[in-house]
């Protein structure tokens, strides 16, 4: 009994370490704990970075799919800290454009 436990507990664990190293397919909070140049490769050059003011040292990479900021149909904000992404963030006149996730500041 205690070996099926386990071998049912590593297959799990291999099971969520497949979504780890499968890349995100598009905009959204599965970017968070990942690296920002593999965001910028799959997504494009964001169209305005943000920095934000002390004390939060994050960079915030904003999405507006060609509209002005504020104005966009959904924008997305991927909050960078480093060398990670550490949070999203969208808003828009969309209505199903209102994730937020991570570390938003």
């Amino acid at each position: 009994m205690p070996f099926s436990r386990c071998l049912l507990a590593a297959s799990l664990v291999a099971l969520a370490g497949c979504a780890l190293t499968q890349e995100p397919e598009g905009h959204g909070p599965q970017w968070i704990e990942r690296s920002p140049s593999t965001l910028v490769e799959k997504m494009g050059a964001p169209d305005r970075k943000v920095r934000l003011p002390a004390p939060s040292l994050s960079t915030v990479y904003l999405y507006t799919a060609g509209a002005a900021p504020g104005f966009a149909i959904c924008e997305r904000d991927y909050f960078i800290r480093g060398e990670t992404v550490i949070g999203y963030s969208e808003h828009g006149s969309d209505p199903n454009c209102h994730k937020t996730a991570g570390r938003t500041e």
